[in-house]
């Protein structure tokens, strides 16, 4: 089973977002912004000025952080370091919160590597959206268990038009890599890391005190002009955190340091 979360940027609000996930309709475009936070908005382009803090944005499905709160920038690759954890939650591996790198932006374009819990055979698997119709998906040969650390990393080829996904198990050594050809429309305008959920319901009642889901450690990016650096950059990085329709905070990332490199994401404790 395949869980597939996609982010199709608003044409109503011009860094806005909605977002469809593991089948579900869209999201809706943004909501009305309140301070610098924005309801049901995945790119931040109107989440607020970049000074001080981090924009914040809030959504039904994610938990990190992105590159970029404007689609001004082009990024070519995402890399981050994770170990694979136990389920947090007693269900299915799918639907406990997910760990994700993504490289988004236009009106489809989204190539993502997502990694379950608990590993095993499937538990890592990867997703193109190739053109405005067709899309590339499937999970990497790699079987991970529970303590393995694994670096993950999305790369574009801009001049031929291809994606590649890779996945290095840091313990065994071994690693595949995954090509696609895609559409020469494609832009990728935000690099994302974090956790993504496919339903909040999944994971209700929440626990009494917060508990720890992913850590990303080493995470890098590069933009189509050369420039690489960590997911803070020279642009506004933008901090993501996943709320229900009620205003109840699911998941949130902690603080991402002046390094840039590495944060963990939580599951929060019931209000």
């Amino acid at each position: 089973m395949y869980i597939r979360i996609t982010r199709a940027l608003s044409a109503a609000a011009a860094a806005g977002a909605t977002i469809a996930a593991f089948g579900l309709t869209a999201a809706g475009t943004a909501g009305a912004a309140t301070g610098p936070g924005v309801n049901n908005n995945h790119a931040a382009g109107t989440a607020g000025a970049a000074t001080g803090s981090a924009p914040v944005v809030f959504n039904h499905h994610f938990a990190g952080y992105h590159t970029a709160s404007s689609n001004t920038w082009r990024f070519r690759s995402v890399a981050t370091t994770l170990s694979v954890t136990n389920c947090p939650i007693g269900i299915a591996a799918s639907k406990n919160p997910v760990a994700q790198i993504e490289l988004f932006g236009g009106t489809n374009w989204s190539a993502d590597i997502d990694v379950l819990c608990n590993g095993g055979a499937g538990s890592v698997f990867f997703f193109d959206q190739r053109s405005a119709t067709t899309h590339a998906q499937g999970a990497f040969r790699l079987s991970p268990r529970v303590g393995d650390r694994l670096r993950i990393s999305i790369s574009r080829n801009v001049s031929n038009h291809r994606d590649s996904f890779t996945v290095t198990n840091l313990r065994t050594g071994r690693n595949q890599t995954v090509r696609v050809i895609t559409s020469t429309a494609v832009v990728y305008h935000h690099a994302f890391v974090g956790s993504v959920i496919g339903h909040n319901a999944d994971v209700m009642p929440l626990p009494a005190t917060s508990e720890l889901l992913w850590t990303f450690q080493n995470s890098r990016v590069a933009t189509n002009g050369g420039i690489h650096s960590t997911l803070r950059g020279p642009w506004a990085t933008v901090k993501e955190i996943d709320r229900t329709a009620g205003g109840v905070t699911v998941m949130y990332p902690g603080t991402l340091p002046a390094s840039g490199a590495g944060f963990s994401t939580h599951l929060h404790a019931a209000p």
